[in-house]
């Protein structure tokens, strides 16, 4: 299977919430990270017992899902800023945000749990999510 394919498939057999969400806490947390919560492997472990493939990998993961949940954009990579979290001001509810536009990461809010931080990051993120952001 194609990663096209197995991106279609997942959100057939899963529905197009699940699919979201799996992406989404796929891309939350920079750097990403290196496994995945249990519930995603799980839904891996079906997906691919369903369709007699191989299992996925980590790394895959990351190849083949590397779009966009929203727009269908690929991602791309880029380096942001660490800000703090209440300097980050938006136009619309974080809610609102999530449905619209996830994957802009025009910038990366600081996890308070964290005493050193360098300057910036390395995210992905969408074009689309990011023009609509910007609007």
């Amino acid at each position: 299977m194609e990663t096209q394919d197995i991106r279609i498939g997942f959100k057939k057999l899963f529905g197009n919430e699940k699919y979201i969400h799996f992406v989404l806490t796929l891309y939350e947390a920079f750097p990403l990270r290196k496994r995945l919560f249990f519930w995603q492997e799980q839904l891996l472990k079906d997906f691919t017992n369903k369709f007699d493939l191989e299992p996925i990998e980590i790394e895959q993961v990351y190849e083949i899902f590397n779009h966009c949940p929203v727009h269908n954009y690929e991602l791309k990579d880029d380096n942001v800023l660490i800000v703090d979290g209440n300097e980050i001001s938006s136009k619309v509810s974080y809610e609102r945000e999530k449905e619209l536009f996830p994957m802009a990461n025009i910038n990366a809010p600081r996890d308070l749990e964290r005493f050193n931080y360098p300057k910036d990051v390395n995210v992905v993120y969408c074009e689309k999510c990011r023009e609509l952001k910007r609007v």
